[in-house]
């Protein structure tokens, strides 16, 4: 819903309120001008406006008929009291001008209160006491300001009521316009009409009624003339306005603007009222009865909003309290009232030979639920599970809470071993487990759980036992998720630890830790170095090396690879090409790279790509870039739009680990892939186990078959290397051939390389010789003294 007017309105149902305000402002300005209304010109014009706004506000606008029929009531309450002046009638306020004048505040104020409740909703106690209040203290002033002086006048008691009454009920116009104003209406250009009317029909209602005693010194005729009619003007425009309409159609919250005006007015009613009271000494003994039966009602109003005050604060209290205590959705506890339960249970174990246990549970794999049931499916489930973890938890007396989205926990305080804690998780597991059904369809759920028992003659706060639990769960889901797993100290140390590494890899790259050793990868057919695959280690501030199995995990869980991964990406290209510069390595060596699934679905990766080749000065062809199955198997089609961008540029894809996945050959397939990386695990056994080798035979032939190049991972002997030889393998690397090393030994160890390539296993290839006895001579200076044929036999000493 929009307070404005509606886009598609057109522009003459926009201008047309505008011509109404101009056509009554025509008729009633000469009138200001010369002191008299022109009469009947002014009569004709205001009730044929009036008429006209009141059928279009209702069928045209469709706004409800109330608005039109107190305006027209309004209208010719006016023209009637305006020709009784005409016809000589010169008494201040006649009979039929008061209850006219009563009729129309009446109108005006059902007709606000019917947009105020369509607009709010049903009104509160508070809010009609607060209105009370308002009525009360506007209608004290008014006795004392009118009221008491027309009775001291000689007015009869009747007449000086009913026309003062008419004043409380103009403020009660104000005070209903306030509150539209403050429910989202401000800029509603209906409702902005209508506050100019309301101040205008205060304070010339005011100023009128005050005229009657004197305090005011303007010519009553006209003053009631021009007020109701700039105020009934302003109101026939807002009603005709087409934004006007908007503010009935849909309620609105409560703003705090709305509270604060609200209380502004009653202090201001309050504070106008007893200050009158004050100044004003009364008049008798009717005066001061009035006046302490007024005051003590009014006191009576504000005691009882204060109560009221009072009351919603202790009912927010209490339901602040159990949103944070209970679980909306489920009806557990929550992780702020589970914390007050352990520590109340700790508290009730201390010393006993109880030791009390948490058992956190996490679902597995629930985004997907949530994603293919949505949010309400989703919901279902976590209450069906809810409820069974519940139930199962009462069968050994322990209380569940739901401490995250799909996370819940249990505190048993009957355990007296790790044995029973975990027999209690396994009864939640298995309760878990059970198909739920949303809507017809069984959605089979499963759960990591981790469990922390108190230890032994030590105390513990409920929040180390709860970090316990954590800690555990994490390790579950790792193993394979589906399964319990007790905490134990070797699991905090690795959080420590992890922590530790996440710590010191924040600004690694700037403090220029990380480096770059590169292994080579031969052509098996010639001995001689194809290229170079970049490994990443990290050397710490200690001076410590760090392999890539201790911080690649924790850069990838925390984005840092991106970083880390471009770096590399910079630094081996640029090596490279420092390399060919300075003849260190022919003009058609590779370098191949790793990438991490973090940079594959980073949607910047492939200008990462095109920056650095576009650095180093690299042709595209000569990298390689090498990825794990599982990187394509969780974002598929991002990562073949990734891959093919990168393609386009003429950088060739290589897949490691070739055979460890589930769909190598769909990958195969629907990936642009030039090389595939035989994985290590079945090189070790390639030569004694027949099972490996023929697993080895066939990855071969597919790679022949489909043109794509062969690289075999982890050679370590001169049996494995003369078995891919003989397999056809077209090239091979590992610590047989060489360890990974620095850049600045790449010179020695190409030199080192090149008296590889004369090894007789090599020159028997080219021979077209099957065979060769081992062990294989190895080079002078090219590896360590006395090296077995395991060994690395072009490992330069450095």
């Amino acid at each position: 819903m929009t307070n404005e007017t509606p886009p598609d309105v057109p522009r003459w149902r926009t201008a047309l309120p505008w011509t109404v305000l101009f056509v009554t402002a025509l008729v009633l300005v000469p009138g200001l001008v010369t002191g008299r209304v022109l009469s009947p010109w002014w009569h004709v014009t205001m009730l044929a406006t009036t008429a006209a706004v009141a059928l279009y506000s209702r069928f045209v606008n469709g706004v409800d008929a109330i608005y039109g029929v107190v305006m027209s009531i309004a209208v010719l309450h006016l023209v009637l009291s305006d020709a009784q002046r005409d016809s000589g009638v010169v008494q201040p306020l006649t009979w039929p001008e008061i209850i006219g004048d009563i009729a129309v505040a009446i109108g005006i104020v059902c007709a606000l209160g019917f947009s105020v409740g369509r607009r709010l909703g049903a009104p509160a106690r508070r809010y009609l006491v607060e209105v009370a209040v308002v009525f009360i203290g506007a209608s004290i002033a008014t006795w004392v300001l009118l009221t008491e002086p027309l009775l001291d006048g000689g007015e009869t008691v009747a007449r000086a009521l009913l026309t003062s009454v008419f004043l409380p009920m103009t403020v009660l116009v104000a005070a209903f316009v306030v509150d539209l104003w403050n429910h989202g209406l401000r800029h509603n250009r209906g409702i902005q009409l209508c506050a100019a009317s309301a101040i205008v029909f205060v304070v010339g209602s005011t100023t009128e009624r005050l005229r009657l005693v004197g305090t005011g010194d303007v010519e009553g005729a006209l003053l009631a003339t021009t007020v109701y009619s700039i105020a009934s003007a302003l109101v026939l425009t807002a009603i005709s306005h087409p934004s006007f309409r908007q503010h009935l159609d849909g309620r609105s919250a409560a703003v705090p603007e709305a509270g604060r005006s609200r209380l502004l007015m009653m202090g201001l009613s309050v504070l106008v009222a007893v200050t009158l009271t004050a100044v004003r000494p009364p008049n008798g003994a009717v005066d001061i009865a009035v006046r302490v039966v007024a005051t003590v009602v009014l006191i009576g109003l504000v005691v009882i909003r204060l109560a009221i005050a009072l009351h919603e604060h202790e009912s927010a209290r209490r339901s602040l309290q159990h949103r944070i205590h209970s679980d909306e959705l489920t009806g557990l506890a929550t992780r702020t009232r589970f914390v007050q339960l352990v520590s109340d249970v700790l508290d009730a174990n201390w010393r006993s030979e109880h030791h009390p246990s948490v058992i956190h549970l996490n679902l597995d794999r629930f985004k997907n639920i949530n994603d293919t049931f949505g949010h309400h499916g989703a919901n279902e489930v976590l209450r069906e599970v809810a409820r069974r973890i519940d139930e199962a938890a009462q069968t050994f007396g322990a209380s569940v809470a739901r401490i995250g989205g799909d996370e819940f926990a249990v505190i048993d305080g009957s355990t007296r071993s790790v044995d029973d804690a975990v027999a209690h998780a396994e009864v939640l597991r298995i309760a878990v487990s059970r198909p739920v059904l949303v809507g017809e369809a069984p959605i089979f759920i499963t759960a990591s759980i981790g469990v922390a028992v108190v230890p032994a003659k030590r105390s513990i706060t409920s929040e180390e036992l709860l970090r316990r639990a954590d800690i555990a769960n994490h390790r579950a889901k790792a193993d394979g998720a589906n399964r319990v797993a007790v905490f134990d100290e070797s699991m905090q140390d690795n959080v420590t630890r992890r922590m530790d590494i996440e710590h010191a890899l924040h600004g690694a790259i700037g403090r220029q830790e990380m480096r770059l050793y590169h292994q080579p990868i031969i052509d098996i057919g010639t001995g001689q170095v194809s290229g170079f695959e970049a490994l990443i280690r990290w050397q710490r501030s200690d001076g410590t090396i760090m392999s890539p199995a201790a911080f690649i995990p924790v850069a990838e869980d925390t984005g840092m690879i991106c970083e880390i991964g471009a770096w590399a990406l910079r630094d081996a290209l640029g090596e490279l090409r420092g390399w060919i510069d300075d003849g260190v390595v022919p003009p058609t060596t590779t370098m191949s790279v790793n990438v991490s699934p973090r940079q594959i679905a980073d949607p910047n990766f492939a200008t990462i790509v095109r920056e650095a080749l576009g650095a180093s000065g690299v042709p595209a062809h000569l990298l390689w870039l090498e990825m794990t199955e599982s990187m394509m198997l969780d974002e598929p089609e991002l990562a073949e739009h990734t891959l093919r961008e990168i393609r386009s540029m003429g950088v060739q894809l290589a897949l490691d680990d070739f055979g460890t996945g589930f769909s190598s050959l769909s990958l195969l397939q629907n990936f642009p892939i030039q090389r595939i990386k035989i994985d290590r695990a079945f090189v070790q056994g390639i030569a004694e186990n027949t099972n490996d080798r023929s697993l080895v035979r066939t990855i071969v032939a597919l790679g022949h078959s489909m043109g794509l190049d062969l690289v075999a991972e982890g050679v370590e002997t001169v049996h494995q290397l003369q078995s891919l030889r003989d397999l056809g393998c077209n090239k091979a690397q590992g610590f047989l051939i060489s360890h990974p090393v620095p850049a600045p030994a790449m010179g020695s160890t190409m030199s080192a390389l090149a008296e590889l390539a004369e090894l007789s296993l090599f020159r028997a290839a080219t021979e077209g010789t099957d065979r060769v006895d081992i062990p294989v001579p190895v080079p002078a200076g090219a590896g360590m003294v006395g090296m077995s044929p395991r060994g690395p036999i072009g490992q330069p000493v450095v």
